[in-house]
């Protein structure tokens, strides 16, 4: 099967997590003897280039626009460029933008076309969006998919088109240091607590909520250790607010992390909390409850529909600083890892997920012969 992917975003130049789940859609589609091209429309810095991994898919970049105001038209005009070449069975548009360009390209080319809806298009969209982009990119290709429940409902808020639900996956990659060892190297003692925040450092994150309420979780347990991981447009502001707090000795900024490191560092934690005010799905929740992470985060977005109703989950308000704070005490003073945890988010593991898209492609195909 030949698939064409359309994407906004892309590693190295990009790491959210659409980057990140269409790189792995690639890898594992084209791991289970597939023909896929990933297309990028956006160009890749030239400095960035060489940091582009080996892959067994194609990976093209759309050339930098020549003039302003062509924007859309030469996103366009970039994908039946390719999608002419590639003869792609299936495309997919991996946003709804993606999934608009893919509508044409697929009606344009007479192929099967998807736009799996990721959110933050759809939840930050302006009037004038929802009446053009969202409305004719969930219209015009022949499927559209939404990662939750409470996408799929905002998407029909805005057109009545059939929305089919296709959740997010992870992939959970061998370590090769036990929690231990993991725990010495990065010099954390037996009774210090780390709780982890793996997240871009903007305000829809609400990283400046979780610092607020660090300060009672420090005067309870002095050794509790809170690490960031992630870069954004707010790390000086939230650098700051660690001054004006005091934790300085308490709270670390990690920059810039790879994957692998992320996984080491949820296997050294004993709490993940992503106290975000917008949140369309996390696949950093499953990544943290994979590696048996109770979970303290906000009941906004998808959140409530991705995490497990257990005791080692709890969900609070966005902005709720006290009711943040009330949620992980709780979970540190639990003093546990969580098996019920492990086993919910292996169900979402991307061997499970590219026979999901699989069985999509091939209905898709069988509809059209």
């Amino acid at each position: 099967m030949r698939v064409m992917l359309v994407v906004n975003e892309f590693p190295p130049e990009k790491i959210a997590g659409t980057a990140m789940a269409t790189k792995a859609l690639a890898e594992h589609l084209s791991g289970r003897g597939h023909n896929v091209c990933v297309l990028v429309t956006t160009p890749c810095p030239p400095e960035k280039q060489q940091a582009i991994a080996a892959h067994d898919y194609q990976l093209v970049w759309c050339k930098k626009i020549p003039l302003r105001g062509l924007g859309w038209l030469w996103r366009l005009m970039q994908t039946l460029q390719h999608a002419k070449a590639f003869q792609p069975d299936v495309i997919q548009g991996q946003a709804v933008s993606c999934g608009l360009l893919a509508g044409v390209a697929g009606r344009v080319f007479g192929v099967a076309s998807i736009c799996y809806a990721q959110g933050y298009d759809v939840y930050q969209a302006s009037w004038w969006q929802k009446k053009t982009e969202i409305r004719w990119g969930c219209r015009l290709p022949t499927r559209c998919l939404a990662v939750t429940q409470n996408l799929k409902q905002a998407i029909l808020d805005i057109v009545d088109v059939p929305v089919s639900l296709m959740p997010h996956a992870f992939t959970l990659p061998a370590l090769s240091q036990s929690r231990a060892q993991l725990r010495q190297q990065y010099g954390l003692q037996d009774d210090a607590k780390l709780v982890l925040n793996v997240a871009r450092l903007e305000d829809f994150k609400g990283q400046d909520v979780l610092l607020k309420a660090w300060v009672a979780i420090v005067a309870e347990n002095p050794k509790a250790k809170l690490w960031i991981a992630g870069i954004g447009s707010l790390e000086k502001t939230l650098k700051q607010i660690v001054v004006t707090l005091g934790l300085q000795e308490n709270v670390k900024f990690l920059g810039f992390v790879s994957q692998a490191q992320v996984h080491a560092l949820m296997e050294a934690a004993d709490l993940f909390v992503l106290p975000s005010r917008e949140e369309p799905f996390g696949i950093v929740l499953l990544e943290a409850m994979a590696h048996g992470l109770p979970i303290v985060a906000s009941k906004v977005g998808g959140i409530p529909e991705v995490l497990p109703s257990n005791d080692d989950v709890a969900l609070v308000a966005a902005d709720d600083v006290r009711a943040l704070t009330q949620a992980m005490l709780i979970m540190l003073a639990n003093n546990r890892l969580c098996d019920d945890n492990r086993v919910y988010a292996l169900d979402f593991s991307w061997d499970k997920q590219v026979q999901r898209f699989e069985g999509l492609y091939t209905s898709l195909l069988e509809r059209k012969q």
